[in-house]
């Protein structure tokens, strides 16, 4: 994915650009698919992305940093915080 691709993605959702990071409401759940070697690496709960010229830092809700070149990103998914809560198996009726 290209660095523009991927911005025109995250404003497309209307994340909210603050100086040079973006950050992810509360009410987001994001997630970016990066090309691993052999298999797909999901980073989750991403609350605040910082494009630079040839890299991308994610910043997740247990404060962990991630840099990955643009060109392993593969997509990113953003959706609702309340579709993406676990539903169980139904044990709990």
């Amino acid at each position: 994915m290209t660095k523009d691709t991927l911005l025109q993605a995250l404003e497309a959702e209307r994340l909210k650009s603050v100086g040079d990071s973006i950050t992810v409401p509360e009410d987001r759940d994001t997630t970016f698919i990066i090309a691993g070697p052999g298999e797909t690496i999901q980073v989750g709960k991403v609350v605040k992305v910082e494009p630079h010229d040839s890299v991308l830092c994610f910043e997740t809700a247990k404060g962990e940093r991630f840099w990955f070149t643009y060109d392993l990103i593969l997509g990113v998914r953003i959706r609702n915080a309340k579709t993406s809560k676990d539903h169980g198996a139904g044990f709990n009726r």
